[in-house]
């Protein structure tokens, strides 16, 4: 089981790389459906150079629907929601308002699969989400993304390639990044991978994993995370758009009894964090950086 450990406010995209790009027979069942979802908790982190803290509560459950008509092929769709509950204390400036309260995030993700020669794979994931405050307009706080790659099987255990992301950000201009696309099995039990997102997350990270047992594994990751949200028309910034960004870096373990269930609880920290404020014309009214937050949570997911 890749570690879907970071970022919970959408829906888990997919698994980026497939288990054997080798495989051409068709499953027993080419259906499958999941159920995914979890809580994280990043707690109190004070603002740099500044009074004031904040904390967040996050949490969120999705579900996907796949088809694969091979082991190289497959389409899928994934849909989810959450929320991401954000409480300041002791905010100076801004005329004592708190920049934004409870985030409500939902996503509809397509996912396709496709293999090419004898050992390649293209991915394709396109995304609509909406990320506002509550009561904030759903038009307004759309935006889309888009990852994508080329994957090829080198042996039997290292499948690497390219990507690339490109996200569309609310009043901003759009961001694209590279991505590595890797499936590595560096020794038995050892394994290095294209992580998952959760959500809100725009674009896998890595993970280092070790197979403990047959059903338990631990895993380090790591991604960068950046979200922004429409604001409703209360507060500092009525129908502004808030910022989140940060670097979290987490230790997971994960249980998987059977193939149908699956486990995990992690804990690390979120070290870079910046909150950005800008009102309805773009114009920034705060950039605040934040100390290194804490962070711990659990998910699950469930096939059938």
């Amino acid at each position: 089981m890749r570690q879907p450990l970071i970022g919970l406010s959408a829906a888990t995209l997919f698994l980026i790389l497939p288990a054997a790009l080798q495989a051409q027979a068709p499953p027993p069942d080419p259906w499958s459906f999941s159920v995914q979802g979890g809580f994280a908790v990043q707690q109190e982190a004070d603002l740099k150079d500044t009074d004031g803290a904040f904390s967040v509560d996050r949490v969120f459950v999705s579900a996907s629907l796949d088809y694969r008509w091979n082991f190289r092929n497959s389409l899928s769709v994934s849909i989810g929601g959450g929320n991401s509950d954000y409480d300041f204390s002791n905010i100076d400036g801004l005329e004592g308002d708190v920049p934004w309260g409870k985030i409500e995030n939902r996503r509809v993700s397509l996912a396709g699969r496709f293999g090419f020669g004898e050992k390649g794979s293209i991915f394709v994931i396109p995304t609509l989400r909406f990320n506002g405050e509550s009561g904030a307009s759903s038009s307004d706080s759309r935006s889309w993304g888009l990852l994508g790659g080329l994957a090829w099987r080198i042996h039997e255990d290292l499948t690497i390639g390219p990507g690339l992301g490109i996200f569309d950000r609310i009043e901003d201009s759009t961001r694209v990044f590279p991505i590595l696309l890797i499936d590595w099995n560096i020794s038995e039990r050892w394994n290095l991978s294209t992580g998952r997102g959760l959500a809100a997350s725009q674009g896998p990270g890595l993970t280092l994993s070790y197979q403990l047992a047959p059903s338990w594994q631990l895993a380090f990751t790591g991604r960068y995370e950046e979200v922004n949200f429409r604001l409703d028309d209360q507060g500092p910034a009525p129908g502004g758009v808030g910022t989140d960004q940060s670097i979290p870096l987490v230790l997971g373990a994960s249980w998987e009894p059977n193939r149908s269930v699956g486990l995990s609880a992690f804990a690390g920290v979120e070290l870079g964090g910046e909150l950005e404020l800008k009102d309805v014309n773009g114009r920034i009214l705060s950039n605040r950086e934040y100390d290194p937050a804490p962070i711990f949570g659990a998910t699950f997911e469930l096939k059938f």
